[in-house]
């Protein structure tokens, strides 16, 4: 936690912290959760102040280019200086074809995701695969001709003022309040079980994994969250 120590601001905060990352739990033992699709892409902070923006990747790394984003985000905030989870991703601009071809080329076999998804995966073959998926769609969207948007999932700092600890839940309804949404800035949906309904609709965008999260889960920038976790779709 030493980022979050040494962020005695929001610039400080935007230079030393990463992403939050996901804990070993299995998904369905997280208590009281909020369920969000994966959105698959390059999963950022994206720092928004002064009209400026900077994208930092999971490891440390500035993620360059995307200037229409850059433009529309910078709207988005409505002059507030705001430190955001997200994903670069072309998830919300894919048509029925691209969803297709996803799916040809990511989802496994459907008695592993939904073993993965009941009693969790054993080994390297879940880590494997996930690594499989995210480089693909990693190199998706670096591709200069595929349309992709920044996807926001959770508020980190606004203003003045950390929001890492205030629950995650209310963190979500801070976020919808203050950012606008647009054609190439989304914020992420997420749903509270159960969620049989929605599992379907996800599917059929595309999305081949879920995210569980802790209602009440704070925010450790760089560090493993125990109250987050992710799941396979069961193809059907």
């Amino acid at each position: 936690m030493i980022g979050r120590m040494l962020a005695s601001d929001v610039v400080a905060a935007a230079t030393t912290w990463r992403p939050q990352d996901f804990g070993a739990k299995r998904a369905p033992n997280i208590p009281d959760p909020l369920v969000e699709p994966l959105w698959a892409g390059i999963r950022c902070l994206a720092f928004v102040h002064d009209g400026a923006i900077r994208f930092t990747d999971v490891f440390g790394d500035e993620v360059t280019g995307h200037d229409d984003i850059r433009t529309e985000l910078a709207a988005a905030a409505g002059g507030s200086s705001l430190l955001l989870e997200g994903t670069i991703t072309a998830d919300p601009l894919q048509s029925p074809v691209d969803v297709a071809a996803r799916e040809k080329l990511e989802t496994p076999k459907a008695s592993r995701t939904l073993s993965a998804m009941v009693v969790g995966d054993r080994g390297d073959r879940k880590d494997r695969l996930a690594d499989s998926v995210d480089d693909a769609q990693k190199r998706m969207v670096e591709n200069p001709f595929v349309p992709v948007a920044f996807v926001a999932v959770d508020l980190l700092w606004l203003d003045e003022q950390s929001v890492c600890d205030v629950p995650l839940l209310e963190r979500r309804r801070i976020l919808e309040s203050v950012l606008a949404e647009s054609h190439l800035v989304r914020v992420g949906i997420f749903v509270k079980p159960p969620i049989d309904a929605w599992l379907g609709a996800w599917r059929s965008f595309g999305f081949t994994r879920i995210a569980f999260k802790g209602a009440n889960s704070r925010y450790v920038p760089g560090e493993k969250n125990p109250e987050w976790g992710i799941a396979q779709i069961p193809r059907r």
